[in-house]
């Protein structure tokens, strides 16, 4: 259904669906520019840890179960109606998060116009950042690539970026340093079973020759780079 079919339908406007979720905290509006709120990226996380990696079985049965489907068909609908598993996810989350309720069919244009609203990215600002459409690239153009994955609302990746701010001499010079956004590079994640946040993961000639799991100091960090760079 269309915006305005929609809104004359008895339907919420864009506009007053913006204004529903900045009254319900989800977004955060300043001067024109909006964001999703703190609260909200915290809570749209744990939803995300759930499903954006679970098997379709578990995925369609989640689905099915919200829009009170049967899970056989649930993967038709899915590709009939283009539902993303990050707009899924921000349904579920928008569930969580808000006090009013509101139509099925008006949380869904929620959820897609949250999925619209980019948050900022957890990589650094001093580190290139690279995402499923490029990785391959990246490694093409370097022999030695260090790969650190990153995670919203992650504790050791915290730590972990304030150390290497701090440690210049972490990864050899010749070895050209990446992050990747853990949240949105599924298919990165995928090939080289990445688990966890913060992980670095050293590449050579596009081969991952050692993976770490978890925040590790500089030193582990340096230790290893050592051991698989070796001159």
């Amino acid at each position: 259904m269309s915006d305005s079919a929609n809104s004359a339908a008895g339907g919420l406007s864009p506009e007053e669906r913006l204004d529903a979720l900045e009254s319900e905290d989800v977004v955060s509006i300043d001067e024109d520019e909006v964001t999703l709120t703190l609260e909200f990226e915290s809570t749209r996380g744990i939803y995300h840890d759930s499903y954006m990696d679970a098997d379709e079985a578990e995925y369609h049965q989640a689905v099915a179960d919200v829009f009170g489907i049967d899970p056989d068909e649930a993967a038709d609908r899915i590709e009939e109606l283009g539902v993303t598993r990050e707009q899924f996810v921000a349904l579920l989350a928008l569930d969580s998060h808000v006090d009013e309720e509101y139509p099925l069919v008006e949380r869904a244009h929620m959820a897609m116009m949250i999925t619209d609203i980019a948050p900022p990215s957890p990589v650094p600002d001093d580190i290139t950042e690279i995402d499923d459409d490029t990785y391959e690239t990246f490694f093409e153009e370097h022999d030695r690539v260090a790969v650190t994955v990153w995670k919203r609302f992650c504790d050791p990746c915290r730590r972990l970026k304030d150390d290497l701010a701090e440690a210049d001499s972490t990864f050899p010079e010749d070895v050209a340093v990446a992050g990747i956004d853990g949240e949105a590079t599924t298919e990165f994640r995928r090939e080289f079973g990445v688990e966890a946040a913060p992980s670095v993961l050293l590449f050579e000639d596009g081969e991952c020759c050692e993976s770490l799991r978890g925040y590790h100091s500089p030193d582990d960090i340096a230790d290893a780079c050592a051991d698989v760079y070796v001159e």
